[in-house]
């Protein structure tokens, strides 16, 4: 069996860090104009793979205070929730494992590597300038973990006139939270600082534990500048830090009131220089942390700091007005520091990649390839071919086949011994994956749309049996539908996925994850007066859970659930917006993870000032 482990708009404008900084201007031509920096890592004239972009302006109208909520209403994922806000939350993009979606922060990779997913319930969303999500395999571009897709958080930018901002809210479970910032810039400089500090009571996480509030603090900055020496040299730099602390359950102890200490943090600086007309050369430097410290009784019972530090040199070649090569260099290292005494504490990866994207006439496509070479598994190669054919003005057809795969974390190899034996393999090897994917695209007056399938087929699987093994293959179909457009006045959006996620050993459906998942969302602006309301639909998930009581694992079916949620806003003038939302208005009593509670009905109310 396989365990886990640990109305979006289309993506038009996308950026990997300031989209501007990116690609240079000169090597621009007018058949360029979209943005597809994250989605094929330099910018082409399109982007074929299915994607979203969640902006600033999006999150605003949601009313959405924490990432995992905030990616559950977008196209193709599904999230689970431990808890409440603060508590452990997944991502299962596409089916995929929960391991298996590539993180990043301003283009960096952001994760543990012992636990080998990032702790995304600790993201501050008000540091959040917009979100750019590419579904399907990456490893052909970005490396490991991009099996399912590539999520990239763009944190505050900087424009137009020198201005403060700041709002306050308060709400449900003693909600507070606040920030405060400024931001400005002209044609050669800008920049951004920011503040924020979230607080709430919480609600009571593990259902068989003593009831009682798991409270949740985070307090968080950001800071981002850019500065254009001359027509050839830029420089920048884009720093977020967040300190986090989490009220937990234990069902074994309770008396020992844990809680975690947790910091997640993201520091980058680089640079872009035109060598010439036709070759930019962009150098970065990043370096991303994950700390987490448990506490029984305030006192530290374990700690795990781990440190992801990478390089990147990125060559971009214009060979043409409608086709660009990229090539590159990447080199990253993995550090841990903890209170368990891991056999291995470090490890480092090399690798190169080379993509090539083009136009001509009706078609457009993108081929990519990779090599890894990992001092944990060796040597490894990916790579993706995508293919989109115009077949009307406003219609056309991508098919795409990809490789992938996903790195073993510390524990799975370096964990120690107990006293029962071996607790890890030095031995593992990667995870692997193969997909193929067909769909359509369409943009009209009315709006935009996308349809597609893909089947996805995984192979050693890392589960543990005595000691992790790469024993297990699971197959995942699905069908993605998504779609925004406007009707009397009304911002209307829809997503809806279909899948069927297997594992071929035991021929059932993967734990955790629903069938069905579908958003629907409804706004509207009528003078200083703006409304809208979301649905959310997910269909049942199964999950396994160990029982104390006979010592063997049980399987759970964790019914289906709607969630509705309603939201208003009310603009005084220019300047200042008063907002109210009140999410699951039903008050729906349901899990994600079996015996975890999730969120009842919440009510908020807020106070913004953005001149």
């Amino acid at each position: 069996m396989i365990y886990s482990k640990n109305s979006g708009l289309r993506l038009s404008a996308l950026g990997l860090l300031t989209l501007s900084h990116l690609v240079p201007s000169t090597i621009q031509a007018e058949t360029f104009d979209t943005l597809t920096v994250t989605g094929n890592r330099m910018q082409t004239p399109a982007l074929l793979a299915p994607s979203s972009v969640v902006t600033r302006a999006e999150i605003d109208r949601l009313q959405i205070d924490d990432l995992p909520t905030l990616l559950s209403r977008q196209p193709g994922i599904d999230i689970t929730n431990s808890g409440g806000v603060g508590q452990q939350s997944s991502i299962f993009m596409r089916g995929t494992e929960s391991d298996h979606t590539l993180v990043l922060v301003n283009g960096v990779k952001w994760y543990s590597a012992t636990a080998g997913t990032p702790a995304i319930q600790d993201f501050p969303v008000s540091q959040i300038e917009r979100i750019e999500i590419v579904r399907g395999p990456r490893s052909g571009l970005y490396g490991s973990e991009a099996i399912g897709g590539v999520i990239n958080i763009i944190t505050r930018e900087g424009e137009g006139e020198v201005k403060p901002y700041f709002n306050v809210g308060f709400g449900s479970d003693n909600i507070r939270k606040a920030q405060a910032g400024i931001r400005g810039g002209d044609e050669n400089t800008r920049f951004s600082v920011n503040l924020g500090h979230y607080h709430t009571d919480g609600i009571d996480a593990l259902k068989t534990a003593d009831p009682d509030d798991d409270g949740y603090r985070n307090k968080n900055i950001s800071a981002r500048v850019s500065h254009q020496l001359n027509d050839d040299l830029e420089l920048r730099a884009s720093f977020l830090r967040a300190e986090s602390r989490v009220e937990f359950d234990v069902a074994s102890a309770p008396d020992a009131d844990p809680r975690n200490e947790n910091l997640q943090q993201v520091l980058e600086v680089g640079g872009r220089y035109q060598v010439t007309g036709d070759w930019a050369v962009d150098l970065q430097l990043a370096e991303s942390r994950d700390k987490s410290r448990t506490e029984h009784n305030r006192q530290k019972n374990a700690e795990f700091n781990t440190r992801y530090r990478q390089i990147d040199i990125k060559n971009t070649f214009k060979l043409s007005d409608t086709q660009l090569i990229n090539a590159g260099f990447e080199y990253a290292n993995d550090h841990v520091d903890s209170t368990t005494e891991f056999k291995q504490d470090s490890r480092d990866n090399r690798a190169v990649y080379l993509s090539w994207a083009g136009q001509h006439q009706r078609h457009h496509w993108l081929i990519s390839g990779r090599h890894d070479d990992n001092d944990a598994y060796g040597h490894y190669n990916s790579g993706s071919a995508e293919w989109g054919y115009q077949l009307t003005e406003h219609l056309q057809w991508v098919t795409s086949a990809g490789t992938a795969f996903k790195t073993p974390n510390f524990n799975d190899l370096y964990f120690p011994d107990s006293m029962f034996g071996p607790s890890s393999n030095p031995d593992l090897e990667p995870e692997k994956s193969r997909s193929i994917s067909v769909g359509f695209k369409g943009e009209h007056d009315w709006g935009q749309w996308g349809l597609s399938a893909y089947h996805t087929e995984i192979r050693d699987l890392i589960v543990f049996e005595d000691i992790p093994r790469n024993v297990n293959e699971a197959r995942i179909r699905g069908v993605e539908f998504d779609l925004d457009t406007q009707i009397a006045g009304w911002d209307l959006g829809l997503n809806l996925a279909l899948l069927d996620p297997e594992d071929r050993e035991t021929d059932e459906r993967l734990i955790r994850r629903a069938r069905k998942i579908a958003n629907i969302s409804a706004d509207k602006t009528t003078g200083r007066w703006s409304y809208g309301a979301s649905w959310k639909l997910n269909g049942d998930r199964r999950d396994l859970a160990f029982n104390s009581q006979t010592f063997q694992t049980e399987e759970h079916i964790l019914g289906g659930h709607g969630i509705v949620d309603l939201r208003l806003a009310y603009r005084v003038n220019p300047d200042w917006t008063v907002r109210l939302n009140a999410n699951n208005i039903l008050d729906k009593d349901y899990e994600t993870v079996y015996n975890y509670n999730s969120l009842d009905r919440q009510v908020m109310l807020s106070v913004n000032y953005q001149p």
